[in-house]
């Protein structure tokens, strides 16, 4: 009976541990690229000019993205421009608001970034028994302790995000990617995140620089 014992305690370890695993990612939201493109017509040399455009139908989210996407550019070396700061309208704006924007900034590059989808998924930990030990004593002792434990349901958010830098003044694509947010609650902490996973791809694929210390 004390390897039976040992081995439940074992997968209620397990069990535990990667409970833990899903609580600690839930409290931070984790960002990955799971898919990516990059021109073979590029070449260099890297951006110094990015017009950062967040496509998104509420402005407190727009500017919340954009402020703190354009702020990691810049600690990157890249002058980054809001695009609520030239284009002040709310919502779609039309082709040629935008690239008259564009022209006024002489950016290198636009960067857009899309909401493509928010989903729901669940995570569960089965249940278990443990057996008691042998003997009228453990039998009476399992009682109070309790040994039946039902599955334990967990959900959570993963949001999907599509990215793409677009060179002016044909709109040429330079460079896609879709990336996965695993659990975002706070749309400031999730984008500064996001933005270091979009510029570190960015930066190895040769479009920006290495950043002044």
């Amino acid at each position: 009976m004390q390897d039976r014992g040992e081995k439940v305690e074992t997968r209620l370890a397990r069990i535990f541990l990667s409970l833990a695993t899903v609580l600690l990612a839930g409290a931070c939201a984790s960002t990955s690229l799971v898919n990516q493109w990059k021109s073979p017509d590029f070449s260099g040399p890297p951006l110094r000019k990015v017009l950062v455009v967040g496509v998104s139908t509420q402005p407190s989210l727009r500017r919340v993205f954009e402020d703190e996407f354009a702020a990691s550019l810049r600690t990157a070396g890249v002058q980054a421009v809001q695009s609520y700061t030239v284009i002040t309208q709310d919502g779609q704006a039309d082709q040629a608001v935008l690239e008259k924007a564009v022209r006024g900034l002489e950016a290198d590059a636009v960067l857009v970034t899309r909401l493509v989808r928010r989903e729901q998924q669940t995570w569960a930990t089965p249940g278990y028994y443990r057996a008691p030990a042998m003997g009228f004593y453990g039998w009476y002792s399992a009682a109070w302790i309790g040994y039946y434990e039902p599955p334990n349901v967990y959900t959570y958010d993963v949001v999907t995000v599509d990215t793409s830098l677009y060179s002016p003044p044909r709109s040429k694509l330079l460079w896609s990617g879709i990336t996965e947010t695993f659990a975002p609650t706070d749309v400031k902490k999730s984008t500064a995140e996001y933005a270091k996973v979009i510029i570190g791809a960015l930066r190895q694929d040769g479009f920006l620089g290495v950043a002044a210390e």
